[in-house]
């Protein structure tokens, strides 16, 4: 075998031979001079185009992924730092600041990047974060007191008025300097405890009627 014919042809260089020959109507001998390899090998890949094009696609999609990792991973080393100082402090987060935080240090670090919701619980399970309840908050409700007293009670009081002149009262505010609940926090560190809620508040009265025409 003489050394043209042992000569390695790189997959872009073999989808140019192919090129040359499918699109440029370069002979199949030509085209195998031309890039210094026997004519039954450029014969050989030439039938396999389909293959040598899904891979080159296949590349591309890795080097693109890698790129876009390089980027994400330079976001996360920086929001974790972030983060962990953040929690040292007893700062509240949710998803909303993490996702706030990401795109102004993406700005300072100059990348193209987007924190999405897949990318945020990507985020979070590779660093074990969760979110947390603040210590201090009342019990839920008893829901089940609640659905017999509709049940055995409500039903009684009914009764003897027709149901347009039933109407439900109820009374409603928005805590509008409260903050969340809990935050979110690495999974190995403890519960923090709650702060005094603000009690600024807009109330609010809604009235509805059992059957009405309105």
């Amino acid at each position: 075998m003489s050394a043209s014919q042992r000569k390695t042809l790189s997959i872009f260089e073999q989808l140019e031979l192919i090129d040359d020959v499918k699109v440029k109507k370069l002979k199949l001998a030509a085209a195998a001079k031309k890039y210094g390899i026997g004519y039954s090998i450029a014969a050989k890949i030439l039938k396999k185009e389909d293959d040598l094009r899904s891979c080159m696609q296949m590349n591309e999609n890795t080097n693109r992924k890698r790129k876009r990792q390089s980027v994400h991973k330079d976001v996360n080393e920086a929001l974790t730092q972030w983060f962990t100082q953040a929690c040292a402090h007893g700062a509240t987060v949710t998803d909303h600041v993490i996702r706030q935080k990401a795109s102004q240090l993406a700005v300072n670090l100059e990348v193209d990047f987007e924190p999405s919701n897949g990318w945020l619980m990507r985020w979070k399970q590779a660093n074990n974060v969760s979110f947390k309840k603040f210590h201090g908050e009342s019990t839920s409700a008893d829901h089940g007191s609640a659905n017999e007293w509709v049940t055995n009670v409500l039903l009684q009081l009914f009764r003897g008025y027709d149901p347009k002149d039933v109407w439900n009262c109820d009374e409603t505010g928005i805590f509008y300097k409260a903050m969340p609940s809990g935050s979110l926090r690495f999974s190995g560190d403890e519960q923090s405890n709650g702060t005094k809620v603000p009690k600024d508040r807009l109330t609010m009265q809604t009235w509805t009627a059992v059957k009405s025409k309105l």
